[in-house]
């Protein structure tokens, strides 16, 4: 199970989502190069390469999904590695800082400390009285 994952055949729903926000994606680029830029020439041309072919999507969303394909492509690495690193940072900015304090106050919520006095570690429950619950374990 990957935390993310290239949909190779996107439906045609996706696809016409894709296209949506391949316009805004260009749109924003473009207003972002014009702004920076001298030249108002590549602004243009993201903006009318973006918009030509996100309106073919919008109109027919097969012919989008090479580019679809491509751009899901192009983004996976950076989707791998952002997810990978917010896992890392999850773990050793959050859990471990929390495991570090239960563990320096002595909360053992799992009972795993050995007892060598003990003579098992089962642990005795009550007999349900309800059979139906065994229908509905969670």
């Amino acid at each position: 199970m990957a935390l993310v994952d290239i949909n190779w055949n996107p439906s045609r729903k996706e696809l016409r989502v894709f296209a949506l926000l391949l316009i805004v994606f260009g749109a924003i680029v473009a207003t972002v190069l014009y702004g920076r830029l001298v030249s108002q020439t590549p602004s243009a041309a993201v903006l009318l390469f973006t918009t030509v072919v996100g309106l073919i999507g919008l109109a027919v969303p097969a012919l989008v999904r090479p580019v679809y394909v491509i751009w899901m492509g192009l983004a996976f690495p950076i989707g791998w590695t952002v997810s990978h690193l917010m896992m890392l940072a999850v773990f050793y900015l959050v859990l471990t800082p929390i495991g570090l304090v239960m563990r320096s106050l002595g909360r053992d919520p799992m009972q795993r400390r050995l007892d060598r006095e003990a003579k098992t570690y089962w642990l005795p429950r009550a007999p349900r009285e309800d059979l139906k619950s065994y229908f509905r374990q969670f």
